[in-house]
């Protein structure tokens, strides 16, 4: 799908977007947090939240934890009609962003083993299989896939984070 991302801008996630989050996350994984959860992560001093929005609507959503020097991407998902469109890429180079401004060192998410898309891009950004959580999911008891980042300051990880940023040329705010 073709988006027109001059209409797209990054931005804070509020308690305003709890119920459009959600309602990607109904559309995108197969168990959701709850919105009290999901609240608390946004009122969080560890945790930072991302949307992307159209034109005042959220097509997307990303999550990253503070954890001491590093970084955990708790959530990232977007509406599956705005899939495959360059936006994945997108989030993920603007968490890489906020984790460079918080100055970490590192990045570590868990994917689902069968989720190859994902894999491949967290692989372009850098990331790296560190090892395999079994029965993780609960809903299916499929084992998680442990991916890291350990080098945020390794030049071709700016590099990617900047190319995709500037070729996309998306509003930040």
């Amino acid at each position: 799908m073709k988006t027109d991302f001059r209409q797209v801008t990054i931005r804070n996630a509020t308690e305003d977007d709890v119920g459009q989050i959600l309602a990607i996350d109904e559309m995108v994984f197969s168990t959701i947090w709850s919105p009290n959860f999901l609240r608390q992560q946004l009122r969080s001093e560890k945790c930072f939240h991302r949307v992307l929005d159209k034109s005042g609507k959220a097509i997307g959503h990303s999550g990253l934890m503070r954890l001491h020097d590093e970084g955990h991407i708790t959530t990232m998902a977007i509406k599956p009609e705005n899939q495959n469109s360059g936006l994945g890429s997108l989030m993920l180079a603007d968490l890489c962003c906020s984790a460079i401004d918080l100055n970490l060192k590192g990045i570590t998410l868990e994917v689902r083993v069968g989720n190859s898309k994902a894999q491949a891009l967290y692989r372009k950004f850098g990331f790296a299989p560190a090892g395999v959580r079994p029965n993780y999911y609960s809903d299916t008891g499929e084992d998680a896939l442990i991916m890291w980042l350990s080098d945020l300051s390794d030049q071709k990880v700016i590099e990617i984070v900047e190319s995709t940023i500037n070729r996309l040329d998306v509003q930040k705010v």
